[in-house]
């Protein structure tokens, strides 16, 4: 049979033919188009984005959710990087208009970032958001480079700016309006628009200009949007150039105000923060390095890099306290973006590194190939990112709610009632023909209105309740602030953002007694069954000293005079009667006999002048007394008013002023030019004199300072009053025994935190242990492994098993106990209801504690406390409540009444018997 070769042949010849052509396309691709294709395949490059994770949830001790993030929209707004012309801007903000008009006809609104702001005058400035100069000055510059004003041209000098900022010449800047009118005319913003509505439009190109170097993702421009908006935009997205809607989460705090002190609550992150701020959010150095700001300029192929000094080492940015600054956008280590959330306060802030999707361990990634414009071209893979962990806390949600409701009712009560006491006072004593000791006061005096509440576990010092108020809901940071919300959070007086269960720093009172008590027996001051007699003095203390020829000398002292109207009822009382009788004279003798070191020290061996260790920020830490405490000349510098401020009381401070004031009154009787920082550093010089041994003597030294520093002669000033004038200011900051025996109750220049007695309670419940206060209970991953457990961790134990101690703190709760009791004359034992009393208060102890802000404040101003634990036996709970100006201590016991009433009740509901085993675990 014949082969058909012919069809073979063209076979061939078509191959031959395919063959030639590819050889050809080949050859044009790689010779005659090759550079082209080089150029563009250059121009390509691999980029990774960040993906996080979802923020951890806060949860009680119960698993009862206290915070979540919840699935929500946001709108974006996405440049495309090669759609640079005049054209395109104009198109990507017709777009924006119509978006933000679909945002705002829901009731919607979009980020508020721009640098520009009016000034009362209506003038246009710049809001940087920051208040160092360096940082100004950064950010300044950052932004003059990103949208293009060009600073080479109005300053010659730009490139040779010294890397030490503040000498960079920004007078020659663009001023805040030039700036604003050239945005408007390069962003074609409608000439009609108003500042506010051109704002808005600037705001969102500004964002998108400042992360240029990220083009190809978007810019989150409305967060948290109902439905209607994300179907709007999807059902115009043709118009909507650039805007998209992209699925994200948003935090939900389903107990509203309940616990908001202390669950806190988050901002969208701020572009730079202080390495010590994301320290106490739990962050390491080591997290926090890669993410130091530095300065950058350009490269001689234009690009941007970070700057370096003549070494070549980078050089960063600093704040005014030297610490560096850190860039939260940065790649790697945190990565923060503008769309994240970081904690502001309470858990959300000091567990910010355990909540947070944004660290290093929880980041996935996405690898895009974007163009030499920033354009993605394709995605390469995908890793994803695993969620922050979750906190649990100590915390009781139910007995939380319980102790903020009854801490809302007694301070309403309260106060009402103190107003019913200035009314009825004045109107008896206008019908006895006086005057009411507050006639014409009434507006000035400060009632209740704030306060606080701690429940505290004793045998562990956690946190099982923190009531503070008036408080506020975290849901409105996530929703964006009304006026009515911003206007009521900045309240100063109420202050409601801050938590006072550990931020108030008040006198203590008669709460402090049981440590004098403690420390005098423990130091052999007084027998714990010691008598001790008023000497017949009446209802005030005197100090008798006795000097070497056995001369004595009685002084009468400021303290507060026996509150019983016949005072003799207190002239001989053991230590247990002194408690329950809230003796003052008792424990002013026995602070005089330990001295007031001793005294301070044993307050810091209760816990009561160090922080608590409770996780939480804003923690204030108490002082007791002492010449340190008072004034502590070795913190003088010659930095002025900044030395002054580093003083633990407000006294140094006052009398620096006086005393600047005095030496410019001395000037100018001698008709000198005063010259401010001579006048300082003398005053400093003067003070420093005063180093608690007294003044006697120190005349001359005095003359000689002022003639060194001011340069008047001594001879002169030995003519006039001065040095007797100083000596007497001088010794307004000398400790002196007067205010030893009012450091002995609780009063003069002592302070405490509500957390802080809370410990100190927990100490004397539990005989002797001294906790860290724990409100974090442990930490567990997504994966339900834990990633941090807290235990009770004891920073001190007083006493020790012996029957001296065992002997001395039954005495203790003898007269705790005997606070609650008719029998021993309690002064607490009246104020709690009849039914209260009948069926509860033989299971608690108590001790009510009156406190004067001042030597001779108004008494409706006194700080109120009740401190308290149950049972008797075997302590489970310790609660203090402490009300600013509530008048008197008995005052706040009907919000103890509250909380136990519900702890008693649910601890009859829940008997042994009426409970079901659970997994296998008895009740």
């Amino acid at each position: 049979m014949k082969r058909p070769i012919g069809r073979f042949l063209i076979a061939a010849v078509v191959a031959l033919a395919m063959m030639g052509a590819l050889i050809s396309r080949l050859g044009k691709l790689t010779i005659l188009e090759g550079e082209t294709w080089a150029e563009e395949a250059s121009g390509r490059m691999v980029r990774t984005i960040t993906l996080k994770g979802e923020r951890g949830r806060i949860l009680d001790r119960n698993g009862v959710v206290l915070a979540y993030s919840e699935t929500c929209y946001n709108v974006e707004f996405l440049r495309d990087a090669d759609s640079r012309t005049d054209y395109d801007s104009a198109v990507y903000t017709e777009s924006l208009i119509k978006a933000i008009d679909i945002i705002e006809r829901s009731g919607g609104s979009t980020i508020d970032t721009s640098y520009f702001a009016l000034d009362e005058n209506g003038e246009i400035v710049f809001d940087w958001g920051v208040t160092s100069n360096s940082a100004v000055r950064a950010r300044y510059k950052n932004f003059c480079e990103a949208v293009g004003l060009n600073l080479q041209r109005r300053d010659p000098n730009y490139k040779a700016y010294p890397s030490d900022s503040s000498k960079w010449d920004l007078s020659l800047w663009p001023s805040a309006e030039y700036a604003y009118n050239y945005l408007r005319r390069s962003w074609f913003i409608p000439e009609e628009y108003t500042f506010e509505q051109a704002n808005k439009i600037i705001s969102i190109r500004q964002e998108v200009s400042l992360n240029n170097y990220r083009a190809y993702e978007p810019i989150t421009i409305a967060f948290d949007v109902a439905f209607d908006v994300v179907a709007e935009i999807k059902q115009h997205s043709e118009e909507l150039v650039g805007i998209q809607v992209s699925q994200s989460t948003t935090r939900i705090y389903p107990r509203g105000s309940t616990a908001a002190h202390v669950v806190g609550y988050l901002s969208r992150s701020a572009n730079t923060v202080s390495v010590n701020t994301l320290l106490s959010k739990g962050y390491t150095m080591e997290q926090l390095e890669p993410l130091f700001k530095y300065e950058t300029e350009k490269d001689e192929n234009g690009n941007t890099v970070p700057k370096r000094d003549e070494a070549g080492k980078i050089v960063y940015v600093y704040d005014d306290d030297g610490n560096h600054v850190i860039d939260m956008t940065a790649s790697g280590g945190l990565a923060y973006s503008y769309n994240d959330y970081i904690g502001v306060s309470g858990i959300e802030s000091t567990m910010e590194a355990y909540l947070t999707g944004a660290t290093k361990e929880h980041q996935g990634a996405r690898e895009v190939e974007i163009n030499k414009n920033g354009s993605v071209i394709r995605e390469l893979s995908e890793t994803a990112a695993t969620n922050g962990s979750d906190v649990m806390l100590t915390l009781d949600i139910e007995l939380q709610a319980v102790c903020e409701t009854a801490l809302q009712n007694i301070i309403e009560s309260v106060e009402q009632r103190e107003i019913d006491l200035m009314e009825e006072d004045i109107a008896l004593k206008a019908e006895a023909g006086e005057v009411s000791k507050y006639e014409g006061y009434e507006d000035s005096i400060d009632t209740a209105k704030t306060g606080a509440i701690v429940a505290m576990d004793p045998n562990t010092a956690e946190v099982l309740a923190m009531a503070s108020y008036p408080g506020f809901d975290p849901n409105w940071f996530v929703q964006g602030l009304s006026e009515e919300q911003a206007e009521y959070i900045n309240n100063g007086d109420t202050t409601p953002l801050r938590n006072k269960a550990i931020s108030a720093k008040l006198a203590p009172g008669s709460i402090f007694k049981m440590l004098t008590g403690v420390a005098g027996v423990a130091e052999n001051a007084v027998d714990v069954d010691e008598v001790i007699n008023d000497r017949g003095d009446g209802p005030y203390y005197y100090i008798y000293e006795t000097n070497e020829e056995g001369k004595t000398t009685v002084t009468k002292t400021n303290a507060p005079k026996c509150w019983k109207r016949y005072h003799d009822e207190h002239a001989n009382l053991t230590l247990a009667q002194a408690l329950a009788q809230s003796c003052n004279y008792y424990f002013c003798e026995v602070a005089y006999r330990m001295g007031i070191d001793t005294l301070n020290e044993w307050a810091g061996r209760f816990g009561l002048t160090s922080s608590t260790g409770v996780e939480l920020p804003g923690e204030a830490v108490g002082i007791c007394g002492g010449q340190e405490v008072l004034f502590d000349n070795d913190l003088l510098d010659e930095k002025g008013e900044l030395s002054i401020s580093r003083q633990k009381t407000s006294l140094p401070s006052l009398v620096y002023r006086h005393l600047c004031s005095l030496l410019r009154e001395c000037m100018d009787k001698r008709m000198m030019e005063i010259d401010e920082q001579a006048v300082s550093s003398c005053a400093l010089r003067l003070m420093q004199i005063q180093d608690g041994t007294g003044l006697d003597g120190k005349g001359p030294e005095i003359r000689r300072i002022i003639s060194e520093e001011l340069g008047i002669p001594e001879g002169y000033t030995q003519t006039q009053t001065w040095t007797s004038e100083i000596v007497s200011l001088l010794n307004e900051i000398q400790w002196k025994p007067t205010q030893t025996i009012r450091a002995g109750f609780g009063q003069g220049v002592s302070l405490v935190t509500p957390v802080a007695v809370a410990r100190y309670i927990s100490a004397i419940a539990n005989e002797g242990t001294v906790y860290e206060a724990h409100i974090v209970d442990k930490v567990v991953a997504e994966d339900n492994s834990i990633v941090m457990d807290v235990l009770p961790t004891a920073v001190n134990e007083i006493g020790d098993d012996s029957e001296e101690w065992d002997t001395l703190w039954a005495a203790i709760k003898e007269g705790m106990k005997g606070v609650v009791s008719l029998e021993d004359q309690g002064t607490a034992a009246g104020a709690f209801s009849e039914e209260f009393s009948q069926n509860h208060l033989s299971k608690l102890t108590g001790k009510t504690g009156t406190a004067q802000i001042g030597v001779a404040s108004i008494d409706i101003e006194n700080t109120s406390w009740f401190v308290t634990y149950t049972p008797r036996e075997n302590p489970e709970l310790v609660l203090v409540v402490c009300l600013p100006n509530g008048y008197s201590g008995a005052w706040s016991i009907p919000a103890v009444e509250e909380i136990y009433t519900y702890y008693f009740n649910k601890q009859d509901s829940a008997a042994p018997e009426t409970l079901v085993e659970i997994n296998g675990i008895a009740p």
